[in-house]
């Protein structure tokens, strides 16, 4: 499997990055004009990726945004809606808003607070099918 990490926090991908090295393979982005350059190439390439980890607040574009691409590339180039990649919203900030904006706005299939990385990531990943 691929995965995309995209964090503004380098320590954050990197302890993302090794929770999911046992799954797949895992490039990371700290910015979301990278994530989007990477995620585009991957679907470019023929091997998108299964699931994005998006950090939601970060300088510049939020993750909320870079999903929100994300999807628009998805849909111009996916032949099977089935292909569509997981969605795994990660942050520090688990308030109502953000919550609600990742599954409705972004199709999240998951949130994960940074404090709970260690502990909730895995059995969020099962749960969701993903591993």
């Amino acid at each position: 499997m691929n995965f995309l990490v995209v964090d503004d926090d380098e320590r954050v991908a990197q302890l993302l990055s090794k929770k999911l090295a046992p799954y797949g393979a895992c490039r990371i982005a700290t910015d979301g004009e990278r994530a989007l350059s990477l995620f585009a190439e991957q679907y470019d390439n023929g091997e998108p990726f299964q699931a994005v980890f998006m950090d939601i607040k970060m300088p510049g574009m939020d993750g909320h945004e870079v999903v929100r691409r994300m999807r628009e590339i998805e849909a111009e180039r996916r032949n099977d809606v089935l292909e569509s990649f997981k969605l795994v919203m990660i942050s520090a900030f688990s308030d109502t808003k953000n919550v609600c904006k990742s599954f409705f706005g972004g199709q999240a299939d998951a949130f994960v607070a940074k404090a709970e990385i260690k502990n909730r990531l895995v059995p969020e990943l099962k749960a969701i099918k993903l591993i």
